[in-house]
């Protein structure tokens, strides 16, 4: 059996219901050549987690496996880079304009550690 690990990464949506409702929707029935480029990435698993406007993403993945190399397969086809143009659409802004992107949360307790 292959050992795996977790990467936790959050982002944010734009507070508005319409567009979190949006993103929910959108996740209920994804566009399929995205889940099949992420199958061949591969990503062993991948979660998003909501919270109002707050996202978690939870990815089980190789222990190879390299985020800076991205989720997707580059170059991208046309359907995941139209899905991450709509993605983008509805996250939060940053101050300086730009699109906030999936960001890498760090471990800071693990119970494994104590039992």
């Amino acid at each position: 059996m292959k050992k795996n690990k977790l990467i936790v990464l959050v982002n944010e949506l734009k507070n508005n219901e319409k567009k979190i409702k949006k993103y929910i929707d959108f996740h209920k029935n994804p566009f399929s050549e995205v889940v099949k480029d992420l199958e061949e990435k591969p990503i062993g698993r991948m979660r998003i987690f909501i919270n109002a406007n707050k996202l978690v993403m939870i990815l089980e993945v190789n222990l190879d496996f390299d985020l800076k190399k991205g989720i997707h397969i580059e170059p991208f086809n046309s359907k995941v880079e139209e899905w991450q143009k709509l993605m983008g659409s509805l996250f939060q802004e940053l101050e300086s304009g730009e699109i906030r992107n999936w960001e890498k949360t760090e471990l800071i307790f693990d119970t494994k550690d104590y039992y």
